[in-house]
């Protein structure tokens, strides 16, 4: 495989490249860490975080406010917007960087004319903070600025971008670009110290656990690693991970300036083949597995470095104290994770309304109508109220985590925040021996059998019910569709959870039963999110004038204002 880090040393621990990455990081400060209390990476964690915060708070200067008037419709919009396209919550706002910018870029014309950078910059804040994506009148004003400098940067590397890889069409390398800008963007908008909890969980992953598949190098282990703690940890998708590879060749890309964007251009082809490969690593969904297991610690000593800023260091100091606010923030999380099923499953049913039942009646309805000159009430009875009852027993069947887990959770970051007397490395693998290599295709020809049987036996079962083929096919995109959205809805539960739990024997045979369900709505919902219309009218018939009604009405509170304060201020 193709490196494009061939010119760097071999990668024994991952330095990962972000705008931290320079900075200098003071060799004492006993009187706050006790250093020998601590671990080497969270005493690094500690000094590298107070460093940003203190550069934050010392970045005072005017603010970007705007009028909130009709930011609610702005905010209904978003949630509207999200049921539709069913994104994941972590990623909502860089997508909706990613569609603002295009739209407003595609307003003033194409990549190809001249563009007003500076107003895309405004416009894209303002509606981020309508959104709520943001907050209002805490972003520094220079922001703008900022942005109307990475704007023009990927403008002019889309302008001039003539070096493509073999085989792949501008139109997907500017997706691509656009994916890698807006996730700038939002680390810009939002500097939440990313990588920073990244290479905590790395130095200690990597302290632990000792992959041991000799067929793999250090450097491709490195940085798989460093993508699955993003994928598991992070929650990032894949435009995120991307602009991050990105980094680790260009630790300037930034600052970049036009000799840079065309050093970058150059070698893009080699670059955009080296990425992929990394996120396409044929034992990325193992390790992810692997990672995914140990990310609930540090989910929780995230929640708790965000809430105590300053203060976090002087509570880890304070073991039993510490404790004791674990316990807290995990009851607080539980809480929020039930409210989150229950949104989750109403938001499912929504979706699958939208952009399932819509189309189902207006293929059933008119084909019973012409074809068989009746409606089969049966069927679509059972078709309209099958999805919503099983996504509601679903969703009460899914239990929080409770005391236990928060105790192992509390031993696992007590392994992470202090130093481990008895740390001894446990040895893995994500690659396959022959001998189960063998059972796997044995079990995938039984897992074929299965599948051909379930579906034909609850085609048979329709049958009987006098369901037509479209009914029947409708049936199954339902169940299909409400089965992936239960799982994602119990995956997303389980994220805190550490202790294992045992499945029992009915569970095994309902998982056997729904598997082909299960695969068949994957698989679905992919095929119709890349033909979803409803974006498309959302895009052009919603988004594009509500957006434009809402700036005009801003335009004319803010002219309202200054003749108010003028009437105010000026001195008879």
């Amino acid at each position: 495989m193709v490196t494009i880090y061939e010119n760097k040393e071999k990668l024994q621990t991952l330095e990962i490249a972000s705008k931290f990455k320079n900075e200098a990081v003071p060799t004492e400060d006993a009187s706050i860490i006790n250093e020998a209390a601590l671990s080497e990476y969270t005493s690094k964690f500690l000094r590298l975080y107070k460093q940003n915060l203190s550069q934050v708070e010392n970045s005072i200067g005017p603010t970007i406010q705007v009028s909130a008037v009709l930011g609610k419709l702005a905010r209904l919009y978003e949630r509207i917007r999200t049921i539709v396209e069913y994104k994941g919550e972590h990623v909502l706002r860089r997508n909706a960087i990613e569609r603002i910018i295009k739209r407003l870029i595609w307003e003033q014309g194409s990549v190809r004319q001249d563009i007003d950078t500076k107003k895309v910059a405004e416009t894209l804040i303002k509606e981020l903070i309508w959104a709520h994506y943001l907050p209002n009148n805490s972003l520094p004003l220079k922001n703008i600025s900022v942005l109307q400098t990475i704007l023009e940067k990927y403008l002019y590397l889309l302008r001039n971008i003539d070096n493509l890889p073999p085989g792949v069409a501008i139109s997907k390398v500017r997706t691509w670009f656009w994916g890698v800008a807006s996730s700038e963007v939002e680390d810009i908008l939002d500097p939440s110290y990313r990588e920073l909890y990244v290479q905590l969980m790395y130095d200690w992953f990597n302290d632990f656990y000792n992959w041991k598949d000799n067929e793999i190098s250090e450097h491709d282990k490195n940085i798989q690693i460093y993508l699955a703690i993003h994928r598991a940890y992070m929650k990032s998708d894949e435009a995120i991970m991307r602009y991050h590879l990105l980094l680790l060749e260009f630790p300037d890309w930034r600052e970049a300036d036009k000799i840079e964007v065309n050093k970058l251009i150059v070698i893009f082809p080699k670059i955009y083949q080296e990425i992929e490969s990394h996120l396409n690593f044929y034992g990325r969904l193992a390790l992810y597995r692997k990672i995914q297991r140990n990310s609930a610690a540090f989910d929780i000593f995230h929640e708790i470095a965000t809430s105590e800023k300053f203060e976090l260091e002087k509570l880890v100091e304070d073991k039993e104290l510490f404790e004791e606010n674990v316990r807290d923030v995990c009851e607080s999380k539980y809480r929020q994770i039930n409210k989150r099923v229950n949104t989750g499953i109403v938001r499912s049913i929504i979706y699958i309304f939208l952009t399932k039942v819509l189309i189902a009646m207006i293929i059933e309805i008119p084909y019973e109508l012409v074809f068989l000159q009746d409606i089969r009430s049966l069927p679509l009875t059972i078709n309209i109220l099958i999805p919503p009852i099983l996504m509601w027993l679903i969703g009460l069947s899914i239990k929080v985590p409770g005391a236990k887990n928060t105790e192992l959770i509390i031993q696992k970051l007590q392994s992470v925040v202090y130093n481990t007397s008895d740390l001894s490395k446990t040895d893995f693998s994500i690659l396959k021996s022959q001998k189960k290599s063998n059972f796997a295709k044995i079990f995938g020809i039984f897992y074929a059998i299965l599948f051909i049987l379930v579906f034909g036996g609850v085609t048979y079962v329709l049958a009987l019910l006098n369901f037509t083929i479209f009914s029947t096919l409708i049936f199954f995109m339902f169940l299909s569709a409400v089965l992936l959205f239960a799982f994602r809805i119990r995956y997303h539960a389980n994220q805190l959870r550490v202790e294992s739990g045992d499945e029992s024997f009915w569970g095994h045979i309902v998982s056997y039963l729904t598997l082909p369900f299960l695969n068949f709505g994957f698989y679905l919902s992919r095929a119709l999110a890349k033909i979803n219309f409803l974006t498309i009218i959302l895009d052009f018939l919603i988004e594009i004038p509500l957006k434009n009604v809402i700036e005009i009405f801003e335009e004319w509170t803010s002219f309202l204002r200054e003749k108010r304060e003028e009437v105010i201020e000026i001195p008879e």
